[in-house]
């Protein structure tokens, strides 16, 4: 198998890892991405997020390293999904209908508390000033769930509806239309009157008084014969009767306007106080569409009726009402109202938002209207007036919005609307469920205080500002007004709302993650490569809960630190490239009993690049060698230290990306010198973006089949059809352009007449020299599909410096199939890899002479079927190896160093990792990986991997990955599980319930409405639990063993630190025992020992005394 023959006698650089047992592969982390979000939830106290999944899963977002997972007990799909503000859990319902709880109190993750069975459920609703769930069924029934007890409650309202209709037919009331189905559609809670709720079913809406358990208004609505409604003239009942039917409602922040939308894309606006007609009914773009327009009906009748039945609108599918906290006004100022869905076929997808007067009625009549409980004329002209749209504005998406969320700034009240400052929208792309998120309201549309300001979630402002796109704006504006527009592409004019970043999971769920790359840096190159200064974006508010790492491995922890620094990068679906800092430093705690300060992986959004907003310039897009409907990334290239970035497209363009900080001259999108590089500097970009659009490379030789790009502003590009390109990125100009050589043909052997290309299948730049030439020099190592190795040599000239090629290429020795990016240059001593870094280059410049001793560096080629070692890039061989059809295909190859030791790691289809020693190409080690990835795996140099996972269960056009695995090859004190997470340390305290709010002065109204009286929370829990309600178990009791450690907020993710503190205080207070017995034993013994001096002494002075005696004879 191996060949040693004349092989020069070089140095192992494996000796410290062959042995298998210093191989431990290990999953340190994996990283779910969901394709299939259902739908989201906010807690706004706490600032806590909620994503259901079509898998039975409930993923939670807070604070730095706060996420958490919930399966439902059975794997059924969320599809709908709250929080409990007054009881601090996690409510949703699952496809079958069943109601599940979960306790955000418990320490680790949320605890499961109980389920429970309804019939057919449409609409689930809460309020944050009571305990109880209202339940909308499809049999018009209203259930109720008290989530204090955990149980049903008695309390079930039955169909209003079906009951109002029956009322109306006793009072020998004709009905004009069909009967409509039961169904329940929604529930609103009166925002400011719990004892209200606003019951939508398909035929009307009923305004209920939960405590006399009676209809207050019903508003149906009816078109007459020839209104158009909101489907217009072209359906077969125009001259009939038509009910509207409701699909969703909403109300206004006063409380006293509520709006209705239908299944004809209309919206009916009425006056709570008055249920005989609504203020005005429109459609996005057209107004009294429930008016007959004689001229528009008979003109319709006499003409074609074909053409007006394509208008047909869709219907309205959600509506949400917000009022903001910038006015004075307790009716609640100027309003937003966000409509999903009423547009006609063929338009964009998206969301429409309308900005609406403030509801200011004049000063009010000094006697009541003619009519008991109707609504005065006065008010109802200063309603109609504050629905009518100032502004409006429409968030174009690249899919169709399955649903959205608005994100409130503080309060939980107005049904989870009031003062939002983001929206986050779940969009259906090619079969994938994908959240993005953006500054709500769009800018401009309304006007804060400073106070509210310099509360915003980020940087005192949600807008992406920066002086090259505003100027200075008035003080207040939530979003300054839009400055003179710029030469930029739509996307980015300053009227836009800017997009708010999402946590992780769901960032990689929505953009379509394709592949990416996990790569090691050194630490200077680390420090400019990261520049967190820079990385002042916009991102959700989420800061509930606190993560604690594990501390019963506090030490393995605290060697994270001298673990090396990486980054990880991801190209998606959606045309982004992301980065994250990876490094294992982030995941160590300040002290052990202090929570996680970052996130991890922590994203990089001042590197993220957006493809869409470069082909938004119909220059560009048209230069593409594919439309841009069909443009995806194929491979991106990284040149770490230069900050620049090579991206592959499948069309065979290659877009460069390079650091802001390198700014040329701007110039017209043209083709440069007539040669096939764009130029894109003239494309705007945000000054927050640290990488901006440099220039494109669109040879139209068809697909790339290698490319690769130098920290010293080289790029290599090879085709499919044979060629191959260089560039000089000082320019840009190209320096080689090497053509189709008839001769590199190769020739099938099934076919012998038909020949196809040999493609350059792996490219690598280097500085370093060759056999017969010991000057360091810039090369690029060039193998083909044949096994051929082409050695082209760069060297500059002139002032200011030119690069160009020297002479022909050198040939040398590889592998035939060679495996991308597996061609290596070592140093024959240490193993350290020889690149083209700006070091090495500067090195080159001094042309120190060489000294011949031998080798100076190994090349190291990989190929399908074996791998080839030689000396000095062209020199004679020092190892080779070859494998036969049972290891499989090769993947993908990496040179590791662990230890100061080196080895070749490769990797086969059949999830079998071959190690082999260098230079020498002894087998040392076969390790089989789990099945964990169905994709290459991503090696960076120091053994660590990233391993991909693609969802078989989502058919797009090209499958997308719903997992990654993050691993190594050296797991030995290595510290990546996922933290322990305490929600109830960030728990807030429930804002009071709003109180109702007058058109006039209360006297005067007080006598017209006696429906404004209001019940406490507790009111409404006592009143829908019923006589037999038991006693809610107290929050406190529920917490108990978890109170003292949300308080301290770390104490029971320092258990184990604790009991070491525990038994280090018993030992020490033993100790201290110990030390006070030991004392009062030294003290007796001194006592004795005094003691037996002095009988001694005695003895002594006795002795003496007889001895004087008879001395003296006495």
């Amino acid at each position: 198998m191996f060949s040693k023959h004349h092989e020069p006698v070089l140095a192992d650089l494996s000796t410290d890892l062959s042995d298998p047992n210093d191989w431990n592969v290990g999953n340190l982390r994996t990283f779910d991405f969901p394709p299939n979000i259902t739908t989201l939830a906010v807690e706004p106290i706490a600032g806590i997020l909620a994503a259901g999944t079509a898998t039975g899963a409930i993923h939670l977002f807070g604070g730095p390293s706060v996420e958490s997972k919930i399966t439902l007990p059975e794997p059924v799909g969320v599809r709908l999904l709250h929080f409990s503000v007054s009881t601090y859990t996690v409510v949703c319902l699952d496809d079958r209908n069943q109601l599940h709880i979960y306790d955000l109190l418990e320490f680790g993750k949320p605890k499961y508390v109980t389920s429970a069975r309804f019939d057919q459920t449409n609409s689930i609703t809460l309020a944050p000033s009571h305990t109880h769930v209202f339940l909308a069924t499809q049999n018009g029934e209203v259930r109720t769930y008290d989530l204090a007890c955990r149980r049903k409650s008695p309390y079930i309202m039955p169909n209003m509806w079906k009951l109002y209709e029956e009322s109306k037919a006793v009072r020998g009331v004709p009905s004009l239309t069909q009967p409509t189905p039961p169904d329940g559609v929604e529930i609103v809670v009166h925002p400011r009157n719990l004892n209200l709720i606003f019951v939508a079913y398909a035929g009307g809406v009923i305004l209920t008084d939960l405590t006399e358990r009676n209809t207050v208004r019903a508003y149906e609505s009816v078109l007459p014969p020839g209104a158009p409604g909101g489907a217009g003239y072209g359906l077969d009942d125009i001259l009939t009767h038509r009910r509207m039917i409701v699909t969703s409602i909403a109300v206004h922040p006063s409380g006293h306007i509520l709006a209705v939308g239908y299944a004809d894309g209309s919206i009916a606006f009425w006056a709570v106080e008055d249920d005989t007609r609504p203020l005005v009914v429109r459609t996005l773009d057209e107004v009294d569409v429930n008016v007959v327009n004689a001229d528009a009906l008979e003109k319709h009748l006499a003409g074609d009726n074909q053409k007006s039945s394509q208008s047909i609108r869709e219907p309205i599918f959600k509506l949400s009402w917000s009022g903001f906290s910038n006015s004075a006004d307790p009716r609640g100022g100027e309003t937003v109202l966000a409509v999903l869905g009423g547009d006609l076929p063929g338009k964009p997808f998206g969301l429409t938002v309308t900005l609406l007067p403030a509801f200011n009625p004049p000063a009010p009549p000094n006697e009541p209207p003619a009519q008991l409980n109707s609504l005065h004329p006065g008010f109802r002209s200063a309603m109609c007036e504050s629905v009518v749209p100032k502004k409006t504005f429409f968030y174009e998406t690249r899919g169709v919005v399955q649903d959205y969320l608005l994100l409130p700034r503080k309060s939980p009240h107005y049904n989870g609307s009031s003062d939002p400052y983001a929206v986050a929208l779940i969009l259906d792309v090619q079969g994938v469920r994908a959240v993005e998120s953006y500054q709500f309201p769009p800018p401009g549309f309304v006007q804060t205080t400073a106070v509210q300001e310099a509360q915003m979630p980020d940087s005192n402002s949600i807008t992406d500002l920066t002086a090259e796109e505003t100027t200075a704006s008035p003080a207040g504006l939530l979003s300054p007004v839009p400055s003179t527009p710029l030469p930029k592409s739509p996307r980015h004019l300053n009227g836009t709302p800017a997009r708010a970043r999402i946590p992780f999971t769901l960032s990689n769920s929505g953009s379509g993650v394709l592949g990416g790359r996990l790569f090691k840096l050194e630490n200077d190159v680390y420090d400019n490569f990261v520049d967190k200064k820079s990385d002042n974006d916009i991102h959700l508010d989420l800061k509930g809960g606190q993560a604690f790492a594990d501390t019963t491995k506090l030490n393995e922890l605290k060697l994270s630190k001298y673990q090396p620094k990486r980054i990880w990068m991801t190209y998606n679906g959606d045309l982004t490239v992301r980065f994250y800092d990876m490094s294992a430093y982030l995941l160590i705690p300040t002290s052990a009993t202090s929570p996680l300060e970052n996130e991890w992986p922590n994203p990089l959004p001042s590197l993220t690049i957006r493809l869409s907003e470069l082909f938004d310039d119909a220059s560009i897009s048209k230069s593409l060698h594919l439309p841009v409907e069909h443009a995806a990334i194929q491979s991106v290239q990284i040149a770490p230290d230069a900050l620049e970035c090579a991206i592959v497209l499948g069309s065979g363009d290659v877009l460069i990306y390079h650091s802001r900080s390198r700014l040329g001259s701007v110039t017209s999108s043209k083709v440069l010198a007539g040669t096939e590089i764009t130029s894109l500097e003239q494309i705007y970009s945000p000054a927050t973006s640290r990488l901006r659009p440099f220039f494109m490379l669109g040879a139209g030789k068809g697909p790339v089949e290698a490319c690769a790009i130098s920290d010293t502003g080289f790029l290599s590009v090879s085709y499919s059809d044979g060629t191959l390109t260089v560039v000089d990125m000082r320019g840009p100009n190209i320096i080689l352009s090497l053509e189709k050589n008839k001769k590199q043909n190769r020739y099938s052997v099934s076919s012998p007449t038909h020949s196809t290309p040999d493609a350059v299948k792996s490219l690598a730049w280097t500085i370093a020299p060759l056999d017969k030439d010991s000057q360091l020099k810039v090369r690029l190592i060039a193998v083909r599909q044949s096994g051929q190795g082409e050695i082209y040599t760069f060297v500059p000239s002139g002032n200011p410096v030119s690069w160009s090629v020297a002479g022909e290429a050198t040939i040398c020795k590889a592998m035939a199939d060679p495996v991308p990016g597996a061609t290596f240059v070592l140093d024959v001593k240490s193993g350290s890899q020889w690149r083209a870094e700006r070091t090495r280059l500067a090195t080159s410049f001094k042309n120190i002479p060489q000294v011949d001793i031998g080798p100076q560096c190994l090349l190291v080629a990989v190929g399908a079927r074996g791998a080839r070692i030689s000396a000095d890039i062209n020199g004679e061989k020092v190892a080779k190896v070859e494998w036969g059809s049972k290891v499989g295909l090769v993947e993908s190859a990496q040179v590791v160093e662990h230890m100061g030791a080196r080895a070749l790691v490769i990797q086969t289809d059949r999830r079998d990792v071959l190690i082999y020693s260098l230079p020498h190409l002894e087998h040392l080690n076969t390790v089989h990986l789990p099945l964990i990835s169905s994709l290459p795996l991503s090696i960076d140099e120091s053994g660590d991997f990233i391993a991909w996972t693609q969802d078989p269960r989502v058919q797009t056009k090209s499958t997308h990955i719903h997992q990654a695995t993050y691993g190594t090859f050296f797991n030995v004190r290595r510290v990546y599980t996922p933290p322990d997470i305490d929600f109830a340390s960030t728990r807030g305290s429930v804002p009071p319930q709003p109180q109702p709010v007058s058109l006039g002065p209360p006297s005067l109204l007080g006598s017209w409405f006696s429906f404004n009286q209001t019940l406490s929370g507790d009111q409404i829990d006592e009143l829908l639990g019923g006589p037999n309600r038991p006693i809610p178990q107290p929050q406190s009791e529920r917490s108990k063993d978890s109170e003292g450690v949300a308080s301290a907020a770390a104490g029971i993710a320092a258990g184990a630190a604790t009991v070491q503190a525990n038994l280090y205080n018993k030992l020490s207070s033993a100790m201290g025992e110990r030390g006070q017995l030991l004392g009062d034993l030294e003290e007796r013994f001194q006592s004795l020992e005094q003691g037996s001096r002095n009988m001694v002494a005695q003895a002594k002075r006795l002795a003496a005394q007889q001895t004087a005696k008879s001395w003296f004879g006495l």
